[in-house]
This record gives structure tokens, C-alpha cells and sequence, in this order.
């Protein structure tokens, strides 16, 4: 999961999801956060979710999208980027996405075929992997 974060001046936090869909920052309806800010550009940048990269484009915006006060066109954004559009800033935040049990057997399978590693090997690595649940421990 991946957030902007945005802190109002009276201390407030305003948080917002990042998926795979562009979330498209700017000024007008069109966008889908709303910046009251006449710096700000009507659709001024978007942020998604790509493979496993988040991912920021200026949309051809009047004054610029930044990100740790350097201009961009499109950036890959990294935990901590401080993002600012007009007078707003955001900081980027995420967490790497927890594997699940299909993508942990899918990983296996590659390193089965593709690094020649034993089934041994491969299920000692899985099982210190695998997500663990609420039970009992054996």
C-alpha cells in the first residue's frame, strides 16, 4: 500500500491511497483530489501504481510538478519523496506488498527451473516466507 500524505497548517493529515489507477491531482473537477491553489494546473500530475513501481508524470502542467525540489516530467517515487504541486506538498510513503502464497510458489517455480536449486533448499526458504496466521504454534 502506498499514501500521499499532505499536513494542513493546523496539524491535520490528509491521506491519500495510491492503486494502479492514476490519481490525477490538480484544480479542476476533472481531477480527482482537488487543489485550491492558483498554482496549481487544472489537471496538473498523476500517480500510480505500475508492476512494483509508483510512478509520477506531470501533466503538462503551468509551474511544475516536483519531487524533493527537483522538476519533473515523470519519476519513479521512492518511501520519503517529498512531492509538491503549486503551494501543496505531499511525502510519498509505502510499504512493500506482503507475498501471498501463489506468488511464493511462483517464485519457487522460477528458482526451480531457472538457479537449479534443490527442492530442500527451496522449501527451507519457503517456509521461513510463508505469511503466518493466527493458531497455534507447533
Amino acid at each position: 500500500m502506498a499514501l500521499l500524505t499532505h499536513r494542513k497548517a493546523n496539524g491535520e493529515e490528509i491521506k491519500l491511497e495510491i492503486g494502479t489507477k492514476p490519481l490525477v491531482l490538480g484544480r479542476g473537477r476533472e481531477a480527482d483530489i482537488r487543489i485550491e491553489d492558483e498554482e496549481v494546473s487544472r489537471t496538473h500530475c498523476a500517480i500510480w501504481l505500475e508492476g512494483t513501481k509508483f510512478l509520477i508524470k506531470d501533466l503538462r502542467s503551468r509551474n511544475g510538478t516536483f519531487v524533493n525540489d527537483k522538476s519533473i516530467t515523470e519519476a519513479q517515487l521512492q518511501p520519503g519523496d517529498r512531492v509538491r504541486i503549486g503551494h501543496c506538498e505531499f511525502v510519498f510513503e509505502a510499504q512493500a506488498p506482503k507475498r501471498g502464497f501463489s506468488t511464493i510458489l511462483r517464485d519457487v517455480e522460477k528458482e526451480m527451473i531457472g538457479k537449479g536449486k534443490g527442492f530442500s533448499t527451496i522449501l527451507r526458504e519457503v517456509v521461513k516466507d510463508v505469511p503466518r496466521t493466527g493458531g497455534k504454534k507447533k
